[in-house]
């Protein structure tokens, strides 16, 4: 694979950023006119195309990326899977994700917070329980999976752990990492649950002390 200059790449983020995705082409377009297998710019074409939601375009990318890697590389696995969630197709897409977590020897966070998403879709609720334990337990300052961590605790009416792992949301707060969403999202996202576990438990209680009388 061909060294792409930071500076070319940057431009092409910037590019994207800025939604001139034609443009942003134009760039990736001239590396793999002298590299067509530089696998550097088929992620950055498939991503464009991703965004530009030419879901089909970025699919052959990440196809030709797999078989390049005869489907043993994890990445372009986990890639594919988000392609095929993105067209509803979440049976063949799990097989994907699946691949991928395996390779990795389920050692992956992200990996196993995305298997952990399609356990849940499929309705095997403590085997997507165990899974997203995991993931916590290989990266427990990612945001995502706390955020998940505490949806799933109110699912599942576990108010009180919900509550625990909000606290440690809080008290872990500068430290939290995120991938694709700033800080202040997630902010938001667990200042409502916050509020909705505290009347949950509050209610609990209360209904308690009636029943107690």
């Amino acid at each position: 694979m061909n060294y792409i200059p930071d500076s070319l790449i940057n431009e092409i983020e910037e590019l994207k950023e800025l939604w001139k995705f034609d443009e942003a082409i134009k760039k990736t377009n001239s590396i793999l006119f002298k590299d067509p297998s530089n696998e550097e710019a088929l992620l950055q074409f498939a991503d464009i195309q991703y965004r530009r939601w030419e879901i089909s375009k970025a699919g052959k990318a990440i196809d030709f990326l797999n078989a390049k890697k005869k489907n043993e590389d994890p990445l372009w696995l986990y890639i594919k899977w988000i392609l095929e969630m993105e067209k509803n197709h979440r049976l063949e897409a799990k097989r994907y994700l699946q691949k991928a977590l395996e390779l990795t020897h389920a050692e992956n966070h992200e990996i196993m917070r995305c298997y952990w998403l399609c356990e849940y879709w499929y309705g095997n609720r403590e085997k997507w329980l165990n899974l997203l334990k995991d993931s916590f337990s290989l990266n427990n300052k990612d945001a995502e999976i706390i955020y998940n961590l505490i949806e799933l605790y109110i699912l599942e009416h576990k108010y009180s752990k919900a509550k625990n792992m909000i606290d440690y949301y809080h008290r872990n707060h500068n430290k939290l990492q995120t991938i694709d969403k700033e800080i202040a999202y997630y902010d938001k996202k667990i200042w409502l649950l916050e509020r909705f576990v505290k009347t949950q438990i509050i209610f609990n209680i209360q209904k308690v002390n009636l029943n107690n009388k």
